[in-house]
């Protein structure tokens, strides 16, 4: 898991309460982030209780990775995790990934495109990185921050616990239309030539985040009125 916060300094971090509506992305089961513990631990029975015996050794290790990794972003206030498994289009492989959605308060209100900007000044891009890209860009009329890139992460099941390994990551930071709130998207995967793939769906999904309500489902029967 990448964290967004660290990079861009002088970002206050996630807070509870901001409400975030998005259409998540096809493929994405969501993890728990409250009774963690309870949760897995009724999850890692059954899964114990039902995977072949030579698989059974895994599930406590898994089971504790998974664990720190919510609880770390619990604590980060984040509003959603989820873990994804889609075929890939070009050689029909199994690409698991991981989507966390977190929001925070700016503490004032100005341009959104401008404090995009600003926080685009934070991040240090290499010239010479080949592997990433920053982008300011405008989808449907919105303002969107994309960051792309391949880094080295730690690996919680290796025994050396400085041990790592390169994660293509796809982030995307959107504000809202009065600047006061800014909601961050983090997509990553172990399938670094696979992660282009994806930018499709995360462009989606960021252009689908909104901080305020949608409107209501007309009832059917007002479908019908207005038919004749």
């Amino acid at each position: 898991m990448s964290q967004i916060f660290d990079r861009l300094g002088g970002v206050p971090e996630p807070e509870e309460g901001i409400r975030i509506w998005a259409e998540i992305p096809e493929g994405y089961t969501a993890l728990p982030l409250k009774d963690i513990s309870g949760s897995l631990e009724r999850a890692a029975a059954l899964v114990t209780e039902l995977a072949p015996e030579e698989l059974q050794g895994f599930v406590a290790p898994t089971t504790a990775a998974l664990s720190a990794l919510l609880l770390e972003l619990a604590d980060r206030s984040a509003a959603y995790c989820g873990l994804g498994r889609h075929l890939s289009p070009g050689d029909g492989l199994v690409l698991t990934s991981t989507l966390v959605v977190t929001a925070w308060n700016t503490g004032a209100e100005g341009d959104p495109r401008q404090l995009l900007g600003e926080l685009a000044s934070r991040i240090d891009v290499d010239p010479e990185d080949d592997e990433t890209e920053l982008s300011l860009v405008d989808l449907l009329g919105t303002p969107m921050l994309f960051h792309e890139t391949v880094r080295d992460l730690p690996t919680p099941l290796d025994e050396d616990e400085t041990a790592t390994a390169p994660v293509f990551t796809i982030e995307a930071l959107v504000a809202s239309r009065d600047g006061s709130k800014v909601a961050a998207v983090e997509f990553a995967t172990p399938f670094l030539t696979h992660g282009p793939e994806f930018r499709m769906m995360m462009a989606q999904f960021a252009a689908s985040l909104s901080f305020d309500a949608p409107p209501p489902e007309p009832e059917a029967g007002n479908i019908r009125s207005a038919l004749g």
